[in-house]
């Protein structure tokens, strides 16, 4: 460990100098007739040599740690704790603020994003959905009696989420008159539309008098088939303006997610959700 600068050593000896010249100079006053003085100007001189004492220690204290932040760069954990904090008005919220003796603050949006597991895709709102599609297989010439057909139902799940993966500061704004805290997040989102293969049922085949077999589809023709059905099933949802419906419940997923992270800052702040723009 490397010694400490010898101007330490100065500095404390003036901070032991100070207070011991202000309680010299309270004596001085009182020796005129005999007796310490309990009130006036050496009591006076007393305060403000203590005071100095006091201010000169401060400034001690500070060399001090600012010296041990230099030399323990090999414990970066203990160099940490001993760094100067932001400034007060860099924190959300001031709650006290004894200038150079320190601040109490609050930080709600610190909070929020702390908890990295909250910090993810939200599911919102689960919705069913059905498309029913039909199959031709036309025979010769078009006529029916060579015709076959089959009902294909597609039963689908459209599940809506909220990304909160890239919250950050500027999405959160603070009102203290009003004693809210604006949260906004993006609108829920539509997941690409889930259909198993146990969700799918196949109808009988419906056959003209001179149709024969079944209707045979390739591979690549069933996955077109099914690919139309999740485009139908989308253009319901928007139809029906299930994301209005998704978008309410988005709110209050977030509202319940955050509001108790935000009363164990503040209990007089309240979460407000918004949407962007």
């Amino acid at each position: 460990m490397r010694e400490m600068p010898d101007y330490l050593d100065e500095i404390r000896e003036a901070a032991k100098e100070g207070a011991r010249e202000g309680v010299r100079e309270s004596f001085r006053e009182g020796a005129g007739d005999g007796r310490i003085r309990r009130h006036g100007g050496g009591i006076g001189a007393g305060i403000l040599g203590s005071l100095l004492g006091k201010l000169l220690a401060v400034v001690l204290a500070a060399a001090l740690i600012a010296a041990a932040i230099h030399y323990l760069n090999p414990f970066p954990k203990l160099k940490e704790q001993l760094a100067f904090d932001n400034k007060a008005e860099e924190h959300d919220l001031v709650l006290e603020d004894d200038g150079f003796l320190g601040y109490t603050a609050a930080d709600f949006a610190e909070a929020v994003l702390g908890d990295q597991s909250k910090l993810c895709k939200l599911e919102v709102l689960e919705q069913k959905v059905t498309d029913v599609t039909t199959l031709t297989d036309t025979g010769l010439a078009n006529i029916k009696i060579f015709t076959k057909s089959q009902l294909i139902t597609y039963h689908g799940t459209a599940i809506y989420t909220v990304d909160l993966s890239g919250l950050n500061k500027s999405d959160f704004t603070l009102d203290e008159e009003e004693k809210t805290l604006t949260l906004t997040i993006p609108h829920a989102a539509l997941e690409p539309i889930n259909i198993q293969s146990s969700d799918i049922e196949f109808g009988d085949v419906e056959k003209g008098l001179l149709a024969m077999g079944e209707i045979k589809l390739p591979p690549e023709k069933i996955a077109e088939v099914q690919t139309e059905a999740q485009e139908k099933m989308t253009a319901k949802l928007l139809e029906d303006n299930v994301a209005a419906a998704a978008d309410r419940f988005a709110k209050l997923v977030v509202w319940e997610l955050f509001q108790p992270v935000i009363n164990g800052v503040d209990k007089g702040y309240s979460l407000v959700v918004a949407f962007e723009d």
